[in-house]
Parts: structure tokens; C-alpha cells; sequence
């Protein structure tokens, strides 16, 4: 190696461990910051006394607002507050519902086919614009749902639900419910699993 590229190999890892220190201990004593390093300029957003950032927290409360309002108090009307104009509810096998009245519109048919649903937290987290929440959900199906004519039967799932926000509003949601639980208990479909 040359002198000169030991050298360009010294700034540059100088600059990458410098930088990195800066931004760990910004994050370390939760002060806001902005590091101008090779020609950019990174802010590191302010965090809250668990160490997450602000905008992880506002977006939890987002996510946490929808699931009490819309699930757990029964109002799938609405949905639509909480929802930008764009949104893609992804849903595995289910489909792809894209628009905010379509969501909503779905959000609305599953409050009204279980009219005492309850979506129970158990775990959420955060990172960047996105939300992700584990939930037991339970009720009873009292009208159809999904093209499963109403039951009358108890019915419990667990799901793990990530939700993407923008301006603070929920713009994706990917859905993983556990649709094979749901089937069993509306006593659609039994798996071989199932006991």
C-alpha cells in the first residue's frame, strides 16, 4: 500500500468511527443532534426516556388509537380518520384491499360481523415509520365474514399486524392473522393439526 492510500484509508475510517461515536452518543444521552459529515447532514430525532424516538412513540400511539377505537370500541366507521387516502391493506391469502374507504369499508364488515371483538395487545414495537403489533383477537361472528356465513360460534386468533404511517397515518398494514384458527372456530375448515 502507498503512503498516500494509508493515508486516504485513516481519514476515512477516522471519519466513519468519528461519525458513528457522534450519532451512538447522541443516542446514548437521548439529546437531539444533527452531524454534518462528508457534505450530508444527519438528524438524530429526539428520544423519549425508554430510548425510543419520538416519532416511534407518536406513531405507536397511532397504532395503539385505531386498534382501541376501531376493534376494541366498535367502530369501523371510524377507520377512515386514522387512514391517508392511499392505503394498501395487505392481507396474505386474503388480498391486496387498496384505498382508504375500501379499508375502511373492511374494517366496518368485521366489527359488524363480530360485534364484541376484542384485539388484546401483547407486544408492540417500532422503528423508523413502521409499527408492528402482536394481538390476540377474540369475539363471536354473528354476521358472515370473508364469505363465511355467520356462526354464532366464538372465535379466537392470533395475529402480528405491521403498519406503516406516514404524516401520522396509518399507509400499509400487512396483516398475518391466523386465518386457520378462525376457519376452525366458525367451523368452516378443521386442519389435520387441529386437536
Amino acid at each position: 500500500m502507498k503512503p498516500w492510500q494509508r493515508i486516504a484509508l485513516g481519514t476515512a475510517l477516522t471519519a466513519a468511527v468519528g461519525s458513528s461515536l457522534t450519532v451512538a452518543g447522541t443516542a446514548a444521552n437521548a439529546q437531539p443532534s444533527t452531524h454534518h459529515g462528508a457534505g450530508r447532514t444527519a438528524a438524530v430525532a429526539p428520544f423519549h426516556g425508554n430510548g425510543e424516538s419520538a416519532r416511534v412513540a407518536a406513531n405507536k400511539r397511532v397504532v395503539r388509537a385505531f386498534v382501541q377505537d376501531v376493534l376494541n370500541n366498535h367502530h369501523g366507521d371510524h377507520a377512515a380518520r386514522y387512514l391517508t387516502s392511499d392505503i394498501q391493506w395487505h392481507g396474505g391469502s386474503v388480498g391486496t384491499v387498496p384505498g382508504r374507504d375500501n379499508v375502511a369499508g373492511l374494517m366496518s364488515s368485521v366489527t359488524t360481523s363480530i360485534p364484541d371483538i376484542h384485539a388484546a395487545e401483547q407486544d408492540i414495537f417500532g422503528q423508523g415509520d413502521k409499527v408492528v403489533v402482536r394481538l390476540v383477537v377474540t369475539g363471536t361472528q354473528k354476521g358472515p365474514l370473508l364469505g363465511i356465513p355467520a356462526s354464532g360460534r366464538p372465535v379466537r386468533w392470533d395475529a402480528v399486524d405491521v403498519y406503516q404511517l406516514r404524516n401520522g397515518k396509518i399507509s400499509n398494514e400487512w396483516a398475518a392473522e391466523d386465518f386457520t384458527a378462525f376457519l376452525n372456530d366458525t367451523g368452516t375448515y378443521k386442519a389435520p393439526w387441529i386437536q
